[in-house]
């Protein structure tokens, strides 16, 4: 049984069970510490803010096979503005939990005697590592300031009005969850995970109904109507009519400041609800930021969308592309180091894409922090089409600071338009989008399988062809070119340097000497050739020693049944030399010819040799006549057609890439710094 004991302030009972040190009057609000005798008081605690939560005091579930209570809570200010609820679980086995509660996501921790020393406040930086030696490497998601704000039922740890409790959150991966709290010394270390709600099976307790529909305000300032639809979370409103920034407060609106607000050329209006992904949506705010590179402003909308469990999304809007992001856990992800141009999370390599500082311009809508015109975040984004991570780094006003990841996924324009069920067609995207998917890339995956059908095809029937193609050879002759042509080899020379074959002398008689022979036309025919198979090609080889010259040879293969000639002509030329001290040549000495399938039977082989000149370039050509020889030229040309289509899709699918990363600072030509992860 708990102990009783009666409120220092009105008399009312107080239950104090194990491990209670402080505990709030339900009747007078008073904060009152345990002590040996009688409860000391300590102050009085402010009404709750109602935060929309769905637990109540009181309530009961269990966790890991144990029963528990929800035995109190401690509503703590954040800096930004908005409170967070902490709720105390007392479990059955005389444990505590803390139940932390924040932007519809829960964390349940509990206190551990840490195994090593853990680190100081002033030596942790946002986004980077806390090494709690046997506890592991967390990273630092948040270093900030929480302010006690107001309490109810038992709390097992020391609070008072107005106290403030310095802290570092700490994320892990599979969403572990740690909290260094540097109000008592040593710090206190909380251990524990991200949580389902349901996990925890929890009814019962003194909750109240959550909100249904719109809460309707009136603006201070111009009176307008103010719809907020998430009135439990809300902490800043900006007026869509007048311009003026509000805090929102207990279900208040005070005016803050009047902003001068861009022009607001925003798609989806607030109040406007849809369904992304499966999961109905509504927007309740509309950002406006921006960032400078180069001295040229590049401007984009943020629309807040509260889903149907009270979380948020946001859908970015930038030159016409859109994507969808949601928070991801600090600890998911490696920390990026400066000008780090890879990054492997979440399964994936990212490529750094920019650098920038994105400062808010317009806000119009409601918000679930204290929004101004002017913040400023450090970003860095890392790519993946179709998605992207971005890190956004805020420094708080007046100490602190805190980072946030953030996953983004492409949305083809249709799909928001089709969403919201928007009027008309959406503009056309301009310029490439850091993470787009590359068009050229789903429809060069499709052709890839038609490529492997057709690749695979040919190679069957080239090796069907190298199979049955054995390059028989029918013929083979060494022609010697004087002889043909009836030439002496003294005379021919002669003839080719331009001078007389020998010094003449005196005639010894008047007589005329003969005139000199005149070489004949060199006509060659083979004998009988036997061409057993009429299916196969034919190829004709010339082979010639030329050097700076060219020798021909037309050619008829005369089939000795029919009379049909089949003509060809070859030709074997080499040239070479030297120009501006650089070397040339060009030609081949042996040249082949190819001729298509005759019929069955014996032939003959006609051969004119022809050269330019008198006599021959060179003394003896060979010929060779070969069947069934693979020609390589045609498979080539299929390989071509096949390929054609890739290459031009792959050439367009590199441009497109080309076009994407010319936008960014880390682009291959960019000549940025940093190593590699």
């Amino acid at each position: 049984m708990s102990p009783l004991a009666s409120c220092p302030s009105c008399g009312a009972s107080l239950t104090f069970r194990p491990g209670t040190m402080v505990a709030v009057c339900p009747y007078c609000k008073a904060l009152a510490a345990r002590r040996d005798r009688d409860p000391e008081l300590i102050g009085k605690v402010a009404d709750l803010v109602d935060t929309g939560s769905p637990l109540g005091l009181g309530a009961s579930g269990r966790y890991t096979g144990r029963s528990f209570t929800l035995a109190g809570r401690v509503q703590l200010k954040h800096p930004l503005g908005g409170v967070w609820d902490e709720w105390y679980l007392a479990l059955d086995d005389g444990r505590w939990g803390w139940l932390a509660e924040a932007q519809g996501r829960f964390y349940l921790t509990f206190t551990q005697a840490p195994h090593g020393t853990l680190p100081a406040l002033e030596s942790l930086q946002a986004g980077g590592l806390a090494d709690l030696g046997p506890d592991g490497l967390w990273t630092v998601g948040e270093l900030s300031e929480a302010t006690f704000h107001s309490a109810e039922g038992e709390i097992p740890w020391a609070v008072e009005p107005g106290g403030t409790y310095p802290f570092a959150d700490l994320s892990g991966r599979n969403g572990a969850f740690a909290t260094l709290d540097y109000s008592e010394d040593p710090p206190l270390f909380f251990l524990g995970r991200e949580i389902p709600l349901a996990e925890l099976g929890i009814q019962g307790g003194s909750r109240k109904p959550p909100k249904v529909g719109v809460q309707s305000l009136n603006c201070p300032t111009c009176g307008g109507t103010l719809a907020l639809r998430a009135p439990d979370q809300t902490q800043r409103v900006g007026c869509p009519s007048c311009g003026s920034l509000l805090s929102a407060e207990n279900g208040k609106l005070a005016f803050l400041k009047s902003l001068k607000q861009p022009r607001q050329d925003v798609v989806i209006p607030l109040g406007a609800e849809g369904s992304l992904a499966g999961e109905k949506v509504t927007c309740i705010g509309q950002l406006r930021r921006s960032c400078t590179v180069d001295e040229t402003v590049y401007p984009w909308n943020e629309y807040l969308l509260l889903d149907s469990q009270h979380g948020f999304r946001w859908l970015v809007q930038s030159e016409g592309h859109w994507s969808i992001a949601e928070a991801v856990a600090p600890g998911e992800i490696p920390q990026a180091r400066d000008g780090q141009k890879n990054l492997f999370a979440l399964g994936a390599t990212w490529r750094r894409f920019q650098d920038v500082e994105a400062v808010v311009e317009g806000v119009w809508g409601e918000f679930y922090w204290a929004v101004e015109q002017g913040e400023r975040v450090e970003v860095t984004e890392f790519v993946a089409p179709p998605r992207s991570l971005t890190l956004e780094r805020q420094t708080h006003k007046g100490g602190g600071e805190e980072v946030n990841w953030s996953l983004s996924t492409y949305l083809e324009p249709q799909e928001v338009w089709a969403a919201f069920k928007l009027e008309g067609a959406p503009p056309a995207p301009f310029n490439v989008a850091s993470f787009q998917p590359n068009p050229h890339k789903a429809a060069l995956a499709k052709t890839a399988l038609w490529v492997v059908g057709a690749l695979g095809l040919l190679l069957i029937l080239v090796m069907v062809e190298s199979m049955t193609h054995r390059k028989v050879e029918l013929f083979r002759q060494r022609l010697d070119l004087f002889d043909l042509a009836r030439i002496q080899p003294g005379t021919a020379e002669a003839a080719r340097n331009g001078i007389p074959a020998r010094r003449p002398v005196p005639a010894p008689a008047p007589s005329p000497a003969p005139p000199p022979a005149e070489a004949q036309e060199p006509v060659y025919f083979s004998g009988p050739i036997e061409i057993r198979n009429g299916r196969q090609n034919l190829a004709v080889t010339l082979s010639a020693p030329v050097n700076n010259a060219w020798i021909g040879l037309e050619g008829a293969l005369v089939s000795e049944t029919t009379g049909v000639a089949e003509l060809f002509l070859v030709e074997s030329s080499w040239y070479h030399g030297v120009d501006g001290g650089e070397s040339w040549s060009e030609g081949a000495q042996a040249q082949t010819v190819f001729l298509s399938a005759v019929p069955a039977g014996t032939y003959v082989l006609r051969l004119a040799p022809q050269w330019e000149g008198k006599v021959p370039p060179v003394r003896a050509i060979e010929v060779r006549l070969h069947q069934g020889v693979m020609r390589w030229l045609y498979p080539g040309l299929a390989l071509v057609a096949i390929l054609i289509v890739p290459l031009l899709m792959v050439f367009r699918l590199m441009a497109f890439e080309g076009r994407r990363w010319q936008e960014s600072m880390y682009a291959p030509n960019a000549g940025a710094s940093g190593g590699d992860d």
